[in-house]
């Protein structure tokens, strides 16, 4: 019996995968790091799913390379290290080779998406929950952010949203993150 549920499982599994494949986040808004963020539209953000942070290349740096080094050095700067923050991914860093408009920072799921994106954003270092905590980090700001979302509100979510997290991640490769 059980193997027969694992076989029904795995079709399952690969269905939710080609879907994943055909899925694209919808552009939200872009921010720039300060203490007002006017124009995040907290109340069509009140529902589960997926979202994509990205960042704004400054256009500081003519290569991906300059760009990643200098964005990482100031990421991992030893007054954010350890704080419950998500971590550089090496090999998504070597997933990407040209510096674009936008650079995927970080993938992440939520039944809440306003409440999770709300923690990213205003947590403040000390506090234990993880999170990228942004306005925390004096040297991102300026920087400006994008947000956009897949909207999904599943009877299963628990069972299928990791699937399509882990699919758009690889598809993406977001650069930090904790998997």
């Amino acid at each position: 019996m059980i193997k027969t549920i694992d076989v029904e499982i795995t079709k399952q599994l690969d269905l939710i995968k080609v879907f994943a494949n055909e899925l694209h986040f919808k552009e939200i808004c872009q921010f720039e790091l300060n203490e007002k963020l006017e124009n995040i539209p907290w109340d069509i953000l009140m529902h589960p799913g997926l979202y994509l942070i990205e960042v704004r290349n400054n256009e500081n740096f003519e290569v991906y390379e300059e760009w990643v080094n200098d964005f990482k050095l100031r990421w991992e700067d030893k007054n954010y290290l350890k704080k419950f923050t998500p971590n550089f991914k090496l090999k998504r860093i070597k997933a990407h080779n040209e510096l674009k408009e936008w650079i995927p920072l970080y993938i992440g799921k939520s039944k809440n998406i306003k409440s999770r994106l709300h923690g990213h954003i205003y947590k403040e270092l000390a506090k234990t929950t993880f999170a990228m905590k942004l306005l925390a980090r004096e040297n991102m700001k300026q920087e400006i952010f994008r947000i956009s979302v897949i909207n999904l509100e599943l009877t299963n979510y628990d069972a299928i949203i990791p699937v399509i997290e882990n699919q758009l991640r690889n598809r993406i490769n977001p650069l930090i993150g904790k998997q």
